[in-house]
């Protein structure tokens, strides 16, 4: 399976998924016009990875602004990460938070409570990203 970049844009995230390396990067800002066709391509290949036995997978969150469209990719993404951890794949979620953006820290701990099988360590997201 290939490594997936795609550079971020003024409205979307720098997406790193290294499968070699078993880690994805969500990293900026996050308001496609588009957000499905966007996520699409991460989704599929995320999906095909995790299904794969053995699969382990840390996933690190590093948006600083993301719209509403955002954050239902994201619960999307997610509930995949918790479907395919029930499954039997090692998935591990940390989301770097300001620690004066509390609107991002509340999604976040939301969605903890929400995943069964998968735990968000929530870190302080460092001035050098």
């Amino acid at each position: 399976m290939e490594k997936l970049t795609l550079a971020a844009t003024a409205r979307t995230p720098e997406i790193i998924f290294d499968p070699a390396a078993g880690k994805l990067l969500l990293d900026g800002e996050s308001y496609p016009e588009d957000v499905s066709r966007f996520c699409q391509p991460v989704m599929e290949a995320v999906n095909t990875y995790l299904t794969e036995a053995g699969a382990t997978l840390t996933v690190e969150i590093k948006l600083i602004y993301f719209n509403s469209s955002s954050a239902r990719a994201l619960t999307e993404l997610c509930d995949l990460f918790d479907a395919r951890a029930a499954d039997g794949a090692n998935i591990q979620i940390i989301w770097f938070c300001d620690d004066d953006d509390d609107i991002t820290r509340e999604f976040a701990e939301d969605l903890a409570i929400d995943l069964e099988h998968v735990q968000i360590t929530i870190a302080k997201l460092s001035e050098n990203g």
